[in-house]
């Protein structure tokens, strides 16, 4: 029997799932290992060859693929603790990574402090060399001077290395020799160049990407390779595959030379996974609402498909531009610690209690009330059932830290801040939810929320209720939706060219030679993956602007040859798009393309789905549990409430709230007014009833 693993590295767990050629699966949740990430992924594997009754060697020998998202590269730059870079740059543009944009990104915030550089000053070296706008190189590379560079780099001890050229990405002559000395003079420095992995216009852009790669090139590295060789050691000969911020996967040799493309990775698969449950119910459009132990991740899906970005910042400061999963991530998570300020007013996050200590229910030396603790103290969740009954938690714990730090000093009681604990991190997240499509230009009312994470499905029908949302999709395997979306990732290598220049009269013979070399090159990557050429498929996109705008709206374009018709078409789609997203367009306007772009897809068929049996047990009373009293504001107090059996609920049974239904990795609340259905495949749609 063959298995296909996918495997999450969260902040609080590490979710995995394999699948076999049936469609039979095992889940599997670890507490994370942030000291070794492996550590858990490798317990988790365990767990699940325990399940399917073979030692750890012997699973691994069937296992054909691994599909791994990992937050080594994000957490690197959180922490600051990515490799010591230096960059090698034009002279007379040495501060460019400092300047940034040239203008405070929160203009009326004047306490803002620089961000901490991920190349220093005292590490960014000029260099005589120059490439004018038309890619004539007008000063030739000073390779003294970088040899000179690489000398200084080795004495401050520099881990990793970024050449950064202006105009490179027109020609990149200077830039490769550049990397190619660094290369031979610093054997074992990480080295990259700022076109070898988004040859894109606007340099602040393109370096600034480039030397966030470096930063995590060596940690991310370092961790593959462990990874690498701890399963070899275990007999696993099949393919491992890393997850990227663009929802494809890639193999970890090409994800260690471009290891930007990893950051931000960990919840770009959950939209593609809310796609595929969403799909056989016919839902289109949908909100997939991930909450973890420490985040909450929400991201919009509009005819199937997730929304798109290119820019971004990691941890908020740290430029990155590279085509991603346009996925908007709060502090909110099970791990969420409740604070007071200087105010006595209650906030909730964005710090968190991890996996270790964790909430205090935990019962692992943590004091500190979080959103898991108020959640316990309100009966949604079970003492003796949290992870299935894997792990205890302590409600004595849970109240005893409310007490302490909410209740008293506000002088009310730990069920009331409970409540308030509750009702400010659910309007937290509904504010995110809001911010993805209300400010978008899109009716959240005509979506459905689609509820992911281990702590999703506790909230999401009070974030519906604050939406005026009427409809839910709650994954059987909610909480580890991202592991799930892993294994149906295709192969995806994101290639960029600029070229600006007018779209009347454009060359459409350059063009379609650039969209020509472009395939050539993600070709060569699916070769390096051994993808079939029958397995391929490719996208190609135009970015498009006004004359002289400063940002422009990328368009996918036929798959066919360019043609002066398909440019034509082309712009009148940038008119139509414009105006959805900025309320105007300017028909009369000349435009002009800025960037090619070509997406190389290589197909993996995804493992099967199985259905359920269609029941004969319609009446889902039979998997009540037992009863327990749960806050329900729809009540104003505590309600007794069946607990059903989530794990043994069958298709076609219905469930009306209030209730409750335990499954092992989550806990799904329904409140009065809502009615729950399974579907066939176990599967469950939460909907408004009269």
């Amino acid at each position: 029997m063959k298995y296909v693993v996918g495997v999450d590295t969260g902040g609080t767990f590490t979710d995995l799932i394999a699948v076999d050629e049936r469609g039979d699966y095992v889940i599997v949740k670890t507490p994370s290992t942030p000291e070794d990430p492996s550590r858990a992924v490798i317990e988790g594997l365990r767990q699940a060859a325990d399940r399917e009754g073979l030692d750890l060697g012997g699973f691994l020998a069937n296992v054909s693929r691994i599909c791994h998202g990992t937050t080594v590269s994000t957490n690197t730059v959180l922490t600051w603790t990515g490799a010591k870079v230096g960059l090698i740059c034009t002279e007379g543009f040495r501060d460019n990574l400092a300047i940034r944009f040239g203008v405070r990104e929160d203009p009326y915030d004047y306490t803002v402090p620089q961000p901490k550089a991920l190349a220093p000053r005292y590490l960014r070296v000029p260099i005589e060399e120059r490439v004018k706008w038309d890619g004539s190189v007008m000063m030739p590379l000073n390779e003294e001077q970088v040899r000179g560079a690489c000398r200084y780099f080795l004495e401050q001890g520099v881990q990793a290395v970024v050449v950064g050229f202006l105009w490179s990405f027109k020609n990149q002559v200077n830039e490769k020799r550049a990397v190619e000395i660094c290369r031979e003079e610093m054997p074992g420095v990480y080295v990259i160049g700022s076109c070898d992995i988004q040859p894109e216009i606007r340099e602040y852009w393109r370096i600034s990407t480039a030397v966030l790669s470096a930063y995590v090139g060596p940690a991310l590295a370092k961790y593959l390779t462990h990874m690498m060789e701890t399963l070899d050691e275990y007999g696993f000969t099949g393919q491992l595959l890393i997850t990227q911020s663009n929802a494809g996967v890639m193999f970890p040799e090409i994800a260690m030379e471009q290891a930007a493309r990893t950051l931000l990775s960990g919840p770009a698969c959950s939209p593609a996974a809310a796609a595929y449950i969403a799909a056989p119910l016919k839902i289109d459009n949908c909100v997939t609402c991930d909450m973890g132990g420490t985040s909450f991740d929400v991201a919009l899906i509009k005819d199937q498909k997730p929304a798109t970005a290119l820019e971004t910042a990691v941890g908020g400061v740290y430029h990155l531009r590279l085509p991603m999963v346009d996925v908007h991530t709060i502090g909110a998570g099970g791990g969420s610690i409740g604070w007071l300020d200087s105010m006595n007013v209650l906030h909730m996050g964005p710090a968190s209690a991890g996996a270790d200590p964790g909430p205090a229910c935990y019962g692992r030396g943590g004091t500190e009330p979080t959103s898991t603790d108020a959640d316990l103290v309100l009966g949604y969740l079970d003492e003796e059932y949290f992870l299935g009954g894997k792990m205890t938690v302590d409600k004595e714990l849970a109240e005893n830290a409310i007490k302490s730090k909410i209740a008293d000093p506000l002088e009310i009681s730990v069920v009331d801040a409970a409540r308030a604990m509750r009702k400010i991190i659910d309007h937290s997240m509904s504010d995110a939810i809001s911010e993805i499509s209300v400010q978008r230009g899109e009716d959240p009312r005509r979506y459905a929320l689609v509820a992911a994470g281990g702590a999703g499905p506790v909230h999401i029908a009070d974030l519906a209720r604050v939406l005026n949302i009427p409809r839910i999709v709650v994954p059987r395997n909610s909480s580890i939706f991202c592991a799930i979306g892993s294994i149906i990732a295709d192969l995806r290598h994101d290639l960029v060219t600029s070229v600006v220049t007018r779209t009347d009269g454009a060359d459409v013979d350059m063009l379609n030679r650039i969209f020509g070399d472009m395939k050539n090159l993600g070709d060569s990557y699916l070769d390096r993956e051994g993808i079939a050429p029958r397995d391929r498929y490719y996208r190609r996109s135009i970015d498009i602007r006004y004359l002289g705008q400063f940002h422009e709206v990328e368009l996918g374009i036929t798959e066919a040859d360019l043609t002066p018709a398909i440019l034509r078409q082309a712009v009148q789609d940038f008119h139509r798009r414009h105006e959805e997203l900025y309320a105007y367009n300017e028909p009369e306007s000349e435009t002009e393309m800025i960037n090619l772009r070509l997406a190389t897809f290589g197909n993996v068929v995804p493992p099967a789905r199985k259905a359920r049996d269609e029941s004969a047990m319609l009446d889902a009373e039979r998997f009540i549990k037992n009863q327990r009293s749960v806050y329900f504001e729809e009540k104003m107090g505590f309600v007794s409430t069946f607990i059903y059996d989530g794990d043994a609920m069958q298709v076609g049974n219905i469930v009306e709230g209030p209730a409750v239904i335990e499954q092992t990795t989550t806990t799904i609340v329904i409140p009065p007014g809502w009615r729950l259905d399974v579907t066939e495949y176990g599967d469950y749609v939460m909907s408004v009833h009269a």
